[in-house]
Parts: C-alpha cells; sequence; structure tokens
C-alpha cells in the first residue's frame, strides 16, 4: 500500500499543477479543470485518498475511508477496494462501508468479490453480503439468492444472505433497477 501512495501523489501534481498546494489550479490550468467537472470535488477525493493511505493513527485513516465513501465519487472505488486487504481491521471494514455507499456496479462488483474471496475474513463477507443488498439491483438480489441457496459458500454466509432477503419486501425487490 506504501507504494500507492506515490501513484496519488503523481495524480494530484498531474490534475492541479506541479508546485501548486493541492487543491488550487493555476489560472492557466483553468479551461482543464472545467473539463474535469466540479473542480471543488477533485481536491476532496485526492486528500481522502492521501489520508487513506497514509501511515497515520487508525482513526484518521477510518475517517478518510468513510469520508471517501460519503463524497460517492466512483473514481475511489479501486483505491477502497485495495483497503479491504489492509492489515488493520477498521480500516477494512470502514471501506466495505464506503463502497456499500456508493451505488455503482462497480461498487456491486467488489462486494459481490468479497463474499467470493477464498482467504478474507468471514466477518467481512458477511459484512459485504449485508451491505450489497444496499445496491438496491436485480443482480445483487440474484447473488444473495445464489449465496443462500449454494453449497459453496459456509453456513453462516448462507444464513447471512437469508436473512437479509427475509428481511427485504417484495415490493423493494420489484422497484429494483437492472
Amino acid at each position: 500500500m506504501r507504494d500507492a501512495l506515490p501513484l496519488l501523489l503523481l495524480a494530484a501534481s498531474t490534475a492541479f499543477g506541479a508546485g501548486n498546494k493541492l487543491g488550487s489550479p493555476r489560472e492557466d490550468d483553468a479551461p482543464a479543470v472545467a473539463k474535469l467537472g466540479p473542480a471543488s470535488e477533485e481536491p476532496a477525493l485526492l486528500r481522502g485518498l492521501l489520508w487513506a493511505f497514509e501511515p497515520a493513527p487508525s482513526e484518521i485513516r477510518v475517517l478518510a475511508v468513510e469520508d471517501l465513501g460519503l463524497l460517492g465519487d466512483p473514481r475511489a472505488l479501486n483505491a477502497l477496494a485495495q483497503l479491504i486487504g489492509d492489515s488493520n481491521p477498521m480500516v477494512q471494514t470502514a471501506a466495505i462501508r464506503a463502497i456499500g455507499a456508493m451505488r455503482n456496479p462497480r461498487a456491486e462488483e467488489i462486494l459481490s468479490n468479497v463474499v467470493r474471496h477464498p482467504s478474507l475474513p468471514e466477518k467481512l463477507k458477511v459484512q459485504a453480503i449485508e451491505t450489497l443488498l444496499l445496491q438496491n439491483t436485480r443482480s445483487s438480489l440474484l447473488f444473495l439468492h445464489l449465496v443462500a441457496r449454494s453449497p459453496l459458500f459456509s453456513f453462516n454466509l448462507q444464513n447471512a444472505a437469508r436473512r437479509v432477503l427475509q428481511n427485504t419486501t417484495p415490493e423493494a425487490m420489484g422497484r429494483t433497477g437492472t
């Protein structure tokens, strides 16, 4: 994860011009910044990514990871997926929550992959199952049904999927998108 920090710094310097403070683009970069979309989102995303990967106290990293989820920027999803493999369990659970906060096909894919992962702790897999329902898509519901019925998954994961599906109303299942 230490290797990701230089890449993030490079991206920050490229996006906002080397030598400037993060988040304050040069005046001659104005057309480029306008093409990126809302310029106010860029510094928050980059700062969140930097703090999430920075060797800092767990509480600081967890807050940064949760803030990335609150930003809702899907560009952070791959970095959050990396944090699921972090050595700190608090950061891992915060990454699952942050990914679940974003309703995006990539977020659904990451959460499904967590459930299928052979070496992640079962506690994280159960959290991913519970969070997967928030994606509110037909494919997420189908995956939960698969987990609930398949002998490929552990008894605890099957029960977690059954519990999540049992608490889902039929009306909510009918309103799911594709």
